[in-house]
């Protein structure tokens, strides 16, 4: 069995309302893949889109905890 015809039997005991979901994720994919974003895996999409920002010189703020741990009296 291929592909299809996994996915059409599938697809035809689902209800109307998850036919759409599913049909909207496909059309995502469709459009994804029309501009070139679906090949790449994350890391590649964050790499490029970083790639040219300066980040020497830049200060990290010091780490501050949000709340005091309790105080156990022994």
């Amino acid at each position: 069995m291929n592909i299809e015809e996994r996915l059409y039997n599938v697809t035809k005991e689902l209800p109307e309302t998850l036919l759409a979901e599913l049909l909207d994720f496909a059309e995502t994919l469709k459009q994804r893949k029309s501009q070139g974003r679906l090949s790449k895996n994350i890391a590649q999409r964050i790499h490029q889109r970083f790639a040219n920002l300066e980040g020497e010189g830049l200060s990290i703020p010091e780490r501050r905890l949000s709340r005091i741990p309790p105080q156990w009296d022994h």
